[in-house]
């Protein structure tokens, strides 16, 4: 399997080399007039990035950056920014190739093969880690958040810049950034007012053996179903309901098949965008230094892209007939109590020291 993977890649990349130089890439396109519109924002402000690059050398490398969602996400809207800064600040050096919707390999595959080297850059989410970077595991600790200004604090500290990425390099990847797409949130069929309406609905969750424990704790029943399942599984009843945040609900039409939205809050949706490690390491010290800053700028004008996709999304939802329904700070802290179960699990699996900081940042980052 991973040998017919690498061939398979190094396919990939030979050709996506070849469209790079000719020109003929549909992501080299959008690449050349975003960088251009970039370009003339910049002069508007009174800087000149162009002249910038002339003067320094980044080196010439043609990196793929492959993820399995789609054009429509933040995720891919944040590395196609990325990409596009880099491309615009490195004079045309670095290009980087955008590759959607499961195009190079689904997600093992691909954090598989960006831990190898075979695949430059990928973005995906936290969860999507856990068998990569064991440690990722921490942001599966349900409502560990208060809101999504508290997760947004953390995600910007030096605890998840320096130790989360300590642990991602220990692994065979660098973490270039986090962004996310609010929370996760319950949607389902059942008139759901409190935490004891969740009694026996049959939820639907990824094969993730910490979120199947926490919707158990709470009275739910879990049942792990393939995504590419959900929509016919949620319209035939054969589950009530599931769990995502507004950008996957409504990028796949689940208000159709749904009455209720409850703002459960209890994960985090947070995007990873990384590389592998090696070859950062490898890089010059000015060329890290430019992929670092524009992972930066990315990952700031993400948090922008979700607010809005956010709001947008609610009144999708609403329009659709779909009620929204928020619970009351008594039933947010049962589903906290709750949660302790999976808090032990993670930290029989990671030891108490590593969950205990982990959750020391966490309450650094009220403010």
């Amino acid at each position: 399997m991973k040998k017919a993977l690498s061939m398979l890649l190094a396919g990939t990349m030979a050709m996506s080399l070849v469209a790079c130089s000719s020109g003929n890439s549909s992501s080299s396109s959008t690449a050349d007039t975003t960088a251009a519109a970039a370009a003339e924002d910049t002069k508007a402000e009174g800087g000149d990035t162009a002249a910038a690059g002339d003067s320094e050398d980044y080196g010439d490398y043609n990196w793929n950056l492959a993820m399995t969602v789609s054009e429509t996400t933040t995720n891919y809207k944040m590395v196609e920014y990325f990409a596009n800064l880099v491309k615009e600040k490195s004079n045309g050096s670095i290009n980087i190739e955008l590759y959607p919707g499961g195009q190079l390999a689904n997600t093992t595959e691909q954090d598989e093969a960006c831990v190898s080297g075979s695949i430059e850059m990928v973005t995906g989410m936290t969860a999507d880690l856990t068998d990569f970077v064991n440690e990722m595991a921490l942001f599966d600790m349900p409502n560990v958040f208060d809101n999504i200004d508290h997760m947004r604090n953390f995600l910007e500290s030096d605890y998840a810049k320096n130790q989360i990425n300590e642990y991602c390099e220990a692994s065979g990847i660098h973490m270039l950034a986090f962004s996310d797409a609010g929370f996760r949130e319950l949607t389902t069929n059942v008139p759901t007012k409190s935490v004891a309406d969740l009694a026996g609905q049959k939820i639907r969750v990824m094969t993730n053996k910490y979120h199947i424990a926490y919707w158990n704790a709470i009275g739910a029943s879990a049942v792990p179903m393939q995504f590419n399942e959900l929509f016919m599984g949620l319209q035939q009843g054969t589950v009530d309901g599931q769990e995502n945040p507004y950008m996957n609900i409504v990028g796949n039409n689940l208000q159709e098949v749904q009455k209720y939205v409850v703002e459960t809050n209890h994960v985090g949706h947070i995007i990873v965008f990384f590389m592998n490690n090696d070859l950062y390491q490898s890089l010059p010290d000015n060329t890290k230094a430019l992929i670092d800053e524009c992972a930066a700028e990315a990952a700031e004008y993400a948090k922008g892209v979700a607010s809005e996709s956010i709001e947008q999304d609610k009144k999708t939802v609403e329009d659709a007939g779909c009620e929204i329904v928020q619970f009351s700070d008594d039933d947010l802290a049962v589903l906290r109590d709750k949660a302790q179960v999976v808090y032990d699990m993670v930290k029989e699996d990671l030891g108490d020291d590593v969950v205990q900081g982990f959750l020391d940042a966490v309450d650094a980052a009220r403010k």
